[in-house]
């Protein structure tokens, strides 16, 4: 008999590890879903992976916390960015060189500056987590140039 309820408890453990990876947010254009923690670096708090269609096309959601607020970082292997959610409010800037992993060149072709600009104060205020990961997965798409729109559909 306590074989019998050992096995089932290494059963429903190994489930609800092999289940760790949930869905936060499904919509017809895009799925968010967390990433566990082993991934992350010591500076970052949680990650997220936003698949967009059934080609699964994605990119990655780091976030920091910092005194100001949040840092949302945003990457794929084509480019990076960076959103701040603070109490000024939420926006897309840029990313620190220190923070780089995609070629500051490439990241340049993809990314559109005039984009960028627009999204730089997207809320007058904070955001929860969810809705900057909302924003964040409905607006990315709009930073890419036309000749890079095909990273994400």
């Amino acid at each position: 008999m306590k074989q019998v309820i050992l096995t089932i408890v290494i059963l429903i453990a190994c489930s609800i590890s092999s289940n760790a990876r949930s869905i936060v947010k499904e919509s017809e254009t895009f799925t968010i879903h967390t990433n566990e923690i082993a991934e992350l670096n010591l500076d970052m708090n949680k990650s997220w992976t936003i698949t967009y269609g059934e080609a699964n096309k994605n990119i990655v959601v780091y976030k920091i916390n910092t005194k100001k607020g949040e840092e949302y970082i945003v990457r794929n292997n084509f480019f990076e960015v960076l959103y701040c959610n603070t109490k000024k409010g939420f926006g897309v800037k840029q990313i620190r060189n220190r923070q780089c992993e995609v070629d500051p060149i490439l990241t340049g072709y993809v990314i559109n500056n005039n984009e960028m600009l627009k999204q730089a104060q997207m809320s007058p205020k904070k955001l929860s987590e969810e809705k900057a990961l909302s924003y964040i997965a409905g607006f990315v798409p709009h930073l890419l140039n036309e000749n890079y729109k095909h990273l994400l559909k």
